[in-house]
């Protein structure tokens, strides 16, 4: 993934000096899971037969982890492995995987921005297949949300960026206000698509 960044750092290049054609947006193409279905609230959803869901479980931690995402809570029971947000710089940060296209890597390095990721897991019940429990599957449900970080009342200082500070505030309640808040922008469909697509990778 390190040699796709790389890729998508000469196409800005490119694209800067007047070479490219046909405007940022459409530099790469993005792999998806061809049973894969975008829901109406931007998910994607796959199904994985003949697999267990304990397979399927472990296989996702271990695609999440290797999107370099911090595992935050895991709950077997319930059918749910959510991440920590994930912050990125986009061009800035070649080890990073989440982005799907130069326009992403732009808007990333031009913005405070992060992700985070929730997998919902359901089995295929037995009567959806022949009875016996063989060939019974697993669907599963990614959704990445996109949020962008703010940090108002910066005080650039003219003579070295270094000794900028934050105004505090108070709310009505007199508690100082935080230094930072997070804004839900939107989802990755993107994103998702190719977490999912990892996924069934694991199992062909």
């Amino acid at each position: 993934m390190i040699g796709m960044k790389i890729d998508l750092i000469g196409m800005f290049v490119v694209a800067v000096l007047g070479l490219g054609a046909g405007g940022l947006g459409g530099c790469t193409s993005v792999r998806s899971t061809a049973d894969a279905q975008v829901l109406d609230a931007g998910a994607v959803l796959i199904e994985i037969e003949g697999a267990s869901y304990d397979e399927v479980f472990a296989a996702t931690r271990e695609v999440l982890s290797g999107f370099r995402f911090g595992i935050n809570r895991v709950d077997a029971s319930r059918g749910v492995i959510t991440t920590f947000p994930k912050r990125t710089a986009g061009l800035a940060s070649i080890w990073d995987r989440e982005q799907s296209s130069l326009g992403q890597e732009i808007e990333d390095l031009t913005n405070q921005q992060e992700r985070a990721i929730r997998v919902e897991f359901e089995s295929q019940a037995e009567s959806e297949t022949d009875g016996s429990g063989v060939g019974a599957g697993v669907r599963a449900r990614v959704e990445v949300v996109v949020s962008r970080v703010h940090r108002p009342h910066w005080r650039v200082e003219s003579e070295s960026i270094r000794f900028s500070t934050h105004a505090r505030s108070r709310d009505v309640d007199g508690r100082v206000e935080a230094r930072e808040f997070r804004e839900p922008i939107g989802q990755d469909v993107a994103l998702a698509k190719r977490v999912a697509d990892e996924i069934a990778r694991r199992f062909e």
